[in-house]
C-alpha cells in the first residue's frame, strides 16, 4: 500500500507541476500579448514620425530650391547692375574725353593767337 501512496504522491506532484506550467504559460502568453500591443503602439508612433520626417524633408527641399533660385537671381541682378554701371562709366568717360579735348583745343587756340 505504501507503493500506491507513493505513486499517488508522484501523480500529485506531476499534476501540481502541470498546474504550475500552465500558470507560467499563461503568464508568458500575457507578457507576449502586452509586448505585441506595445510593438503595435510603437509601430504606429514610428509611422507618424516617418510622416513628419517626410513632411520636413519636403519643406527643406522647397527651402533649398528657393534659396538656390534667390542666390542665382541675386547674382544675375548683381551682374546686370554692374553692367549698367560699366555702361554709365563708359559714357561718362566719353563726355569727359570730349570736354577735355574741347578745353585743350580752346587753350591751344588761345596760345596760338596769344603768341601772335
Amino acid at each position: 500500500m505504501s507503493e500506491v501512496t507513493q505513486n499517488g504522491s508522484q501523480l500529485d506532484r506531476i499534476e501540481t507541476s502541470l498546474g504550475d506550467l500552465r500558470q507560467l504559460n499563461a503568464q508568458i502568453l500575457d507578457r507576449l500579448t502586452r509586448m505585441e500591443e506595445r510593438q503595435n503602439t510603437h509601430a504606429t508612433e514610428m509611422g507618424k514620425l516617418e510622416a513628419r520626417v517626410d513632411d520636413h524633408s519636403d519643406r527643406i527641399r522647397e527651402l533649398e530650391l528657393q534659396a538656390a533660385v534667390a542666390s542665382k537671381t541675386g547674382k544675375q541682378q548683381y551682374r546686370a547692375l554692374m553692367g549698367r554701371w560699366s555702361a554709365l562709366a563708359a559714357v561718362a568717360m566719353l563726355f569727359l574725353g570730349a570736354a577735355a579735348s574741347t578745353v585743350g583745343k580752346v587753350l591751344a587756340d588761345l596760345l596760338t593767337t596769344g603768341g601772335q
